[in-house]
């Protein structure tokens, strides 16, 4: 009786150290094949982080290209602009330049002529002497000569004022003072050209009670 419970123990062991041989094996493969399954697994996440880095990169280098084309356009736009604003600037001073020579050729003109004219006017060529002696045989006809043709003379009168008198007066800024109908002209047809008149300064028409002409 006492032989058989040691058998039963025995018989036991042997039996789990079978079993344990047996599933030895097995447990390695499972732990080697989870092993495997899990470097799988790791490797593929690894290669989809790389390809994610990779397309990440990718995309920022295509933005990078874009911003810097984006950014020679700008500078090229800008350099038209700036092309474009020279251009104009470089137009309106040939245009300043031509309006201001054009303004002291006339200022020199106006300069030239009016010593031209003041020379004119003042220094009246000196009338001939007269000789007594010849004067006196041609006093008949002459006499005749006006008393014949009085209408004529009324009216081939010459103006009041010579065109060499009138450039300087002008170039002065003087206006003609009409003593008969009491007005002055600045300019038109009839500065200097009445049968009565005179040159003066504005200032000096109105201190003498003269008024401006309505109509030049």
């Amino acid at each position: 009786m006492n032989h058989s419970p040691r058998k039963v123990t025995l018989f036991m062991l042997a039996f789990c150290l079978m079993l344990t041989v047996a599933i030895a094996p097995a447990l390695a493969t499972a732990q080697t094949s989870s092993d495997t399954s899990s470097d799988t697994t790791s490797k593929k996440a690894k290669k989809k982080a790389r390809k994610e880095k990779v397309a990440a990169d990718d995309k920022a280098a295509a933005a990078d290209k874009t911003a810097t084309a984006a950014n020679k356009d700008a500078a090229a736009a800008n350099k038209e602009a700036a092309a474009k604003d020279k251009s104009s600037a470089a137009a309106d001073k040939a245009a300043d330049t031509d309006t201001k020579a054009t303004r002291k050729s006339r200022k020199s003109k106006k300069a030239e002529a009016a010593p031209d004219a003041a020379p004119a006017a003042a220094a009246p060529a000196p009338a001939p002497k007269a000789n007594p002696s010849a004067m006196a045989p041609a006093a008949a006809p002459a006499a005749s000569d006006n008393m014949a043709a009085p209408k004529k003379s009324s009216k081939a009168a010459a103006p009041a004022a010579s065109t060499p008198e009138i450039a300087a007066a002008q170039s002065s800024g003087k206006v003609w003072v009409n003593t008969e109908s009491g007005v002055y002209h600045k300019s038109g047809r009839w500065y200097g050209k009445t049968k009565q008149g005179k040159f003066m300064t504005e200032s000096e028409a109105k201190a003498a009670g003269f008024k401006e002409a309505q109509k030049e």
